[in-house]
């Protein structure tokens, strides 16, 4: 303690007992010159030491401490806010350099060196007990499965020991069923549609769904047979092996044969294709084929599809063949209508719209919905049978399951194009589906793992009698729509238990079932498929995506739907070649004028074209340009600079602004080009200025190329605000200059005497605000 007796005698006798106490490394000079808030003391002097300075803080100066901290980020050093491209490669400069830390950035005792036990507050030299080491396992050579990546691979063992019976388990059941009942019309009828017998669909119905539910990716996804990839199958294998009958004709026959063993082989190519894509990554296509496309394919499809089955409605036999060959066979097979056939499907047709209207309107008071497809199916057997009608039936199909067997590979060579086709055509579908229904009930679906369950599933499925499979959207959607979000994958599993009993007990039943229902039942689900009116909406929204409906529809209508698919996708990558080629440019305008740099709105730059309100600057352009730049775009971006340089209106251009708001990357093609806009400005006396300026992303090719010692590196602006400022201050500075070498010597001389400040004073400038640093 200090006495008052004492005086500075004591308090420094107090002094030296306690500096007797502090370790060896004690740091004088720095407790002169520091307090316990790590603030210095203004009124000490380097020989003295004060009492307070050993007193422990107390909790008014914790606060004013905490208070006064400062926060972790900190603006750049040389200023607030950097303007420029110079001035934010200083400020990251300067930052860098900073080799001593910021006063309060460590605590009293780690400045004067004092060290504290970590498992205790007070300092001690007491030896840490030894800690005990245990040796480490030796680390397996090779590549490791973890049970993450096993998840991610098997996406069952996410979901299976999570299973909620309470929840799930009855949706998961009345679903599977409903779905059943839907897939044994529809199987039959797209196994017909895709040129092979009627049982081969409800076999494309059982193996491909539980092979998705183990490794697919979107619980609501019902995958097997579907209209579109059914009359692709159909239509790639009609190109590549011409025949003249098909399987609707003599099922037993060499051709039917020969048809068989391609639609199978087409299958197992599309598995090997699938697993090639998952290892290139090759989820990117989805992006390449747009909405129109799909929906001009889906509509050419439909017009082949029902050109296919046209014959079925009347009864008759027609030859193959392309869409007007087709059709000039029904025409000439018209007098041998089967009216018995006609009338069948004329009913069974009203039939099926009469039972999916009743579902909508009543759909809130049903627990499920009636399925229209196996009652109409039911009950126009039943009458063929009854009365022995005399119409086209399906006749014998083979009871039980098809064994596992290989098929013929005579043509592999003639299906590889096809198969790759058909492959690209159904992933994409399919993983809209499950896209779709990922997006509506909450989960991701990752587009590899689609590309690992559709392989498995097509090559599983091509060896147990299955043609390509694919997800449905209508049944998907019914499935999403029973189940919510408690639905699993599980209902593949009843849904295919359903269809196994028929195929295995119940196929005598369907001998007498005429192929006028199946076309009534194809019909319509076309329904959902023809798009008329996108196209209608797309030619008065966008006539260039109208353009792409347009070349998908014709080209699958008339050529095929392999010829058709592939000149979408060709016509839909050169309007994105056009796109990135000739961009959009625009010249823009400041939103009020000159009045828009002090708007408290901020500084608005807008289309002059197209907004009223944006004004030019007198002798100041601003040009933006929408994209990247690059090799491929730096004509088209030279030549519109040019034209607005053509039609300038005025006498005089002081400045060019260029608006990289847009602009995210450069190649050094174009760095040439910036260099020779450069040299031409710098000829005509004009300034160039870059707003904008992305300054992260093309650091390094402007820092490597020499365009910023070229330019400047004060001309490129992280705003748009400072770029205006500086091309103002340069057109005012020329006016005054041109405007000065006008005037008599007598008239200046007097102008001078006066203090007149005529800068900018035209009647295309209002009285300026002077900026000097820029100047």
């Amino acid at each position: 303690m200090v006495s008052q007796a004492g005086g500075m005698s004591g308090v420094h006798e107090s002094t030296e007992n306690l500096l007797k106490l502090l370790p060896a490394n004690f740091n004088e000079k720095a407790a002169n010159s520091h307090t316990w808030g790590g603030s210095a003391s203004k009124d000490r002097t380097p020989t003295s030491l004060s009492a307070d300075m050993f007193d422990p803080p107390t909790s008014s100066k914790l606060t004013k401490r905490n208070q006064t901290k400062e926060p972790k980020f900190r603006e750049p050093v040389h200023r607030e806010n950097p303007r420029t491209q110079r001035d934010l490669k200083e400020a990251f400069t300067q930052n860098s350099k900073r080799e001593t830390p910021r006063r309060g950035s460590m605590s009293w005792a780690a400045r004067h060196g004092i060290k504290f036990d970590r498992r205790s507050s007070k300092s001690s030299a007491r030896p840490s007990p030894p800690t005990k080491t245990f040796p480490k396992k030796p680390t397996p050579e090779g590549p490791t499965c973890d049970l993450k990546t096993l998840k991610k691979f098997l996406p069952i063992l996410t979901w299976l020991p999570n299973y909620d019976r309470s929840k799930s388990l009855r949706v998961d059941i009345i679903a599977g069923l409903v779905i059943a009942f839907m897939v044994i019309p529809q199987g039959m009828a797209y196994g017909m549609l895709a040129g092979m017998p009627v049982e081969y669909g409800l076999y494309s119905s059982m193996v491909p769904p539980l092979i998705y539910s183990i490794f697919g990716g979107a619980a609501h996804l019902s995958l097997g047979t579907n209209a579109p990839i059914s009359i692709l199958v159909a239509d790639s294998v009609t190109a590549a092996i011409p025949t003249d009958t098909d399987c609707s004709d003599d099922p037993n026959s060499e051709d039917c044969q020969r048809i068989l063993d391609a639609t199978l082989l087409i299958c197992l190519l599309s598995g090997f294709f699938y697993m090639a894509f998952m290892i290139m990554r090759f989820s990117i296509i989805t992006s390449f084929v747009p909405d129109p496309v799909l929906s001009g394919f889906t509509t050419g499809a439909s017009m082949i599809i029902i050109t296919s089955n046209t014959k079925h409605v009347f009864g008759v036999t027609t030859k193959r063949g392309m869409i007007w060959e087709v059709w000039q066979s029904i025409i000439e097979e018209l007098p041998n209508t089967n009216w018995t056939a006609f009338t069948i499907f004329l009913l069974s047709f009203i039939s099926l719209f009469a039972i999916k209207e009743i579902n909508r309107k009543y759909k809130s008071k049903m627990p499920v919905p009636i399925p229209e497809q196996l009652v109409v199916l039911v009950v126009c057997t039943a009458i063929v049978a009854v009365f022995d009608l005399d119409v086209p039936k399906v006749k014998e199909i083979p009871s039980g399951l098809r064994a596992p067997a290989l098929m013929s590979f005579h043509d592999v060579n003639l299906l590889i194009q096809p198969a790759l086709v058909c492959s690209i055509v159904t992933y994409i579908l399919t993983f809209n589906v499950a896209k779709a229904l990922g997006e509506t009930n909450g989960y991701e679906v990752d587009g590899d793992q689609e590309f690992v369950a559709n392989s498995i599933a097509a090559i599983c499925g091509s060896l147990t009698g299955s043609y390509l499979p694919s997800g449905s959207f209508s049944r998907s959607a019914l499935v999403g729509e029973i189940t919510g979000k408690d639905g699993t994958p599980l209902h593949n599993v009843f849904s295919v238990f359903v269809v196994a009993l028929v195929v295995m007990f119940l196929t005598p039943l369907l001998y007498h079932m005429p192929k006028a229902i199946m076309a009534s039942i194809i019909f319509v689900a076309l329904k959902n498929m023809i798009k008329i009116a996108t196209a209608r909406k797309l030619y008065y929204v966008s006539k260039q995506e109208w353009t792409l409906w347009m070349i998908s529809f014709v080209s699958t209508t008339l050529l095929g739907v392999t010829y058709g698919i592939l000149i979408s996708i060709v016509a839909s990558l050169g309007l994105l070649v056009k796109f990135q080629a000739r961009p959009a440019t625009r010249v823009m305008g400041l939103l009020g004028g000159e009045g828009g740099l002090t708007s408290k709105y901020g500084t608005v730059c807008l289309d002059i074209k197209e907004f009223a309100a944006a004004k030019e600057l007198y002798g100041i352009k601003i040009f933006k340009f929408e994209a990247d730049l690059h090799f491929a775009n730096k004509d088209w971006f030279d030549q519109k600079i040019r034209k607005m340089d053509e039609r300038c209106q005025w006498d005089r251009l002081y400045a060019v602004i260029i608006d990289c708001s847009a602009i995210n990357t450069i190649d050094l093609t174009c760095v040439k080009l910036l260099e020779r806009i450069h040299r031409r400005y710098q000829e005509k006396n004009v300034k160039l200025l870059f707003a904008n300026w992305k300054a992260q992303s093309m650091q390094k090719v402007f820092e490597g190329s020499g365009l910023y010692e070229t330019i400047g590196e004060d001309n490129f602006f992280l705003k748009m605000r400072g770029a205006l400022e500086v091309g103002l201050a340069r057109a005012r500075k020329r006016q005054y200059e041109e405007e000065s070498r006008c005037m008599d010597e007598e008239d200046f001389e007097a102008m001078n005497q006066r203090g007149d400040d005529w800068i900018g004073s035209s009647e295309h400038n209002p009285r300026p605000n002077p900026i000097d640093s820029v100047l």
